[in-house]
């Protein structure tokens, strides 16, 4: 199947074209400059590299967040757009899985983060099990020295609230496995493999989902209980 995938959910967006497992071609953002406004244009022209039309594709992929409201708004909306034209499947994927997805397999955990204010993330922790990303510990908010003191492990922490607060958890003896920067980021590519799985399985993105903004969480960090042993 050809699918587009798109990452939107940050200021490190693109969009890539897949060929079932084969990543065709991908187009990112410059210099931290969104695609959002120039979202249309950029999709046409990564199709064209490839000798593709939208009526080609079989299939939509789009980052649903954790992220940023407008990016996350214009990107669902033109994937719903193109699944209401096209007539074709569209499923929605976690920033946070995403970014997961990036990384080679691995026996080390991946604990990947979405930075909300100065020390305090989105997270969830993944692993490779039988060549698919398998989520360990579902999304949610926590001060990401006291995520990190939890883990029980080796783990490669992944996404901005790592590389926000890497000098402080350093300085504070956690033991990490660090990653090359293109692994660091939302991408289109973590993205689209990770939607691949979905598409296969039929797991569509319901009508009138909302995605998940980045909004200051007091409430949610105040009612969240000890952080158990990670792992």
């Amino acid at each position: 199947m050809l699918f587009l995938a798109l990452e939107s959910a940050t200021s490190h967006q693109s969009v890539a074209v897949f060929r079932d497992e084969q990543l065709l071609a991908i187009l990112d953002c410059e210099s931290g400059r969104p695609l959002t406004p120039q979202l249309i244009p950029t999709i046409d022209r990564l199709l064209s590299s490839v000798s593709l039309q939208l009526s080609n594709l079989g299939g939509l992929v789009v980052s649903i967040g954790p992220g940023t409201f407008t990016g996350l708004r214009v990107g669902l909306a033109t994937m719903t757009a193109f699944r209401l034209a096209l007539q074709i499947p569209l499923v929605g994927v976690s920033t946070l899985e995403g970014l997961a997805w990036n990384h080679p397999v691995t026996d080390l955990p991946l604990l990947s983060t979405i930075g909300i204010r100065q020390g305090v993330v989105y997270w969830a922790l993944f692993r490779w099990e039988n060549q698919q990303i398998v989520c360990v510990k579902e999304s949610q908010v926590g001060d990401i020295i006291d995520v990190c003191g939890a883990l029980s492990e080796p783990t490669i922490v992944l996404g901005d609230g790592w590389i926000q607060n890497r000098e402080t958890l350093l300085s504070k003896g956690f033991s990490f496995a660090e990653v090359p920067p293109e692994e660091q980021w939302p991408s289109a590519k973590g993205t689209g493999m990770a939607g691949r799985v979905l598409l296969e399985r039929g797991d569509l993105l319901p009508q009138g989902c909302t995605p998940h903004y980045i909004q200051p969480s007091y409430a949610e960090i105040s009612k969240t209980k000890s952080l158990n042993p990670i792992g």
